[in-house]
């Protein structure tokens, strides 16, 4: 796994790759980190699989760079934001990054071992086996957006594409149920909240710029548990 590490201190950078390394050495994990102290210089390099981006930055700030890689990579990215400022988490998400997580500074070697696990388990794990007539499918759960109902079955939806598959909605919502990023929020939809951009009272904004109804009330403390409550990890 290759994970950008974005912090215009050097030292912070230091630190952060020390911890993921002595995690990678404890798990057993095959992962390499690159540091960068320029947002620019982040953004001519190739996609990572995770970004660890700071908050605050003189040149160009950490919101500015989540929002560039965002839109290079149409929305399929990683990020975990780095802070030590109080009421950043708000500013985070109402900045429509669709930031996954979010850690303040000096980072608990704790709390980052439970990110990245949360990481390892929704980027390698999560494997589903979805039938299309007779055909089985293995699918990348990571990869799903979200899940329409589609008559008496279930309409896929990825990035660049769909996918019928020969399941009911509500065997698809059970399928889908033991991932911890899935979340109904209308009868007819299930979205996966890694590829949430944005929502208000009344709907959601996927990272593909699809926009979906949103029915359930709760969904605003959902949301920011996922992303920000530690317990849940």
């Amino acid at each position: 796994m290759r994970i950008a590490l974005l912090d215009d201190e050097s030292k912070e950078n230091d630190n952060l790759c020390a911890l993921i390394d002595a995690y990678a050495v404890q798990r057993k994990y095959d992962i390499v980190c690159e540091k960068f102290t320029s947002g620019r210089e982040l953004l001519l390099h190739d996609r990572f699989d995770l970004y660890f981006l700071d908050y605050v930055m003189d040149e160009m700030n950490g919101i500015a760079v989540g929002q560039a890689l965002n839109e290079r990579f149409s929305g399929a990215v990683t990020i975990c934001y780095l802070t030590g400022i109080e009421g950043a988490a708000s500013e985070i998400i109402n900045a429509e990054i669709g930031a996954v997580g979010f850690l303040t500074k000096p980072v608990s070697a704790e709390l980052l071992y439970k990110k990245l696990d949360r990481f390892y388990s929704t980027s390698f794990g999560g494997h589903l086996q979805l039938k299309k007539g007779r055909v089985t499918e293995t699918v990348y759960a990571q990869e799903i957006f979200y899940a329409e109902a589609a008559d008496k079955r279930t309409r896929i939806h990825f990035r660049l594409s769909e996918e019928v598959y020969h399941h009911s909605f509500s065997e698809t919502e059970r399928i889908l149920s033991d991932l911890p990023y899935f979340c109904r929020i209308h009868r007819s939809y299930i979205i996966n909240m890694l590829h949430v951009k944005a929502y208000d009272v009344k709907s959601v904004m996927m990272t593909n710029g699809d926009v979906l109804p949103l029915k359930t009330k709760d969904f605003a403390k959902i949301y920011r548990n996922f992303v920000f409550n530690e317990t849940k990890d």
